[in-house]
């Protein structure tokens, strides 16, 4: 008996950091035409460049970190400039579709 009341210490205590780390995860900022669209979309302020990887914040104070492949515009990308990044909308985490400079 013991050892059940145990494990479902165990249980409650990894289910209760779970809801504390989702509750503190930033929704992404999103467009207001973005529910007819395929993609969530979220805008970053670059910070940093190096290399060929960018660095960002959003508002909200989420960061992404995308290479030089990631980018479709054509317009050179420099720090403080305000990019849109493309997630898919069924699958948010599974990682960035695009980007573009606003």
């Amino acid at each position: 008996m013991l050892k059940k009341i145990i494990i479902l210490g165990i249980l409650v205590s990894i289910l209760t950091v779970l809801m504390i780390i989702k509750s503190q995860t930033s929704t992404p900022v999103t467009n207001q035409d973005n529910e007819t669209s395929e993609y969530k979309t979220v805008e970053y302020k670059i910070s940093q460049i190096k290399d060929d990887q960018f660095y960002g914040e959003s508002e909200a104070g989420t960061k992404i970190e995308f290479s030089a492949e990631s980018v479709t515009s054509s317009e050179k990308i420099q720090v403080g400039d305000v990019v849109i990044c493309y997630f898919e909308k069924d699958n948010f985490g599974k990682g960035l579709v695009k980007v573009e400079k606003k």
